[in-house]
């Protein structure tokens, strides 16, 4: 069964933000969602039941912040990013 294209970008999303070191967690909360610092690891968390469009969004919100310089960014990516 072929991915939908939300949950294709999201994993794309996630990698992206592994090789950045940003360890992106979903868990049960009330919380918009958002980067944090953990014993020094930047962390984005977001709540599991949020829909799709909304965890992309707090994903890109987050990774627009950091420098990705180093990273490589696919043109695809790299447009979701700039203009999402």
């Amino acid at each position: 069964m072929a991915k939908s294209g939300k949950k294709q970008l999201l994993e794309e999303l996630e990698a992206l933000a592994a090789k950045a070191g940003v360890k992106i967690r979903y868990e049960r909360t009330d919380a918009r969602g958002g980067m944090c610092l953990y014993k020094g690891t930047p962390m984005i968390i977001i709540d599991r039941k949020a829909a799709d469009d909304y965890k992309i969004g707090v994903v890109i919100e987050n990774l627009r912040k950091m420098d990705l310089t180093g990273h490589y960014v696919s043109p695809r990516l790299r447009d979701v990013l700039d203009n999402y």
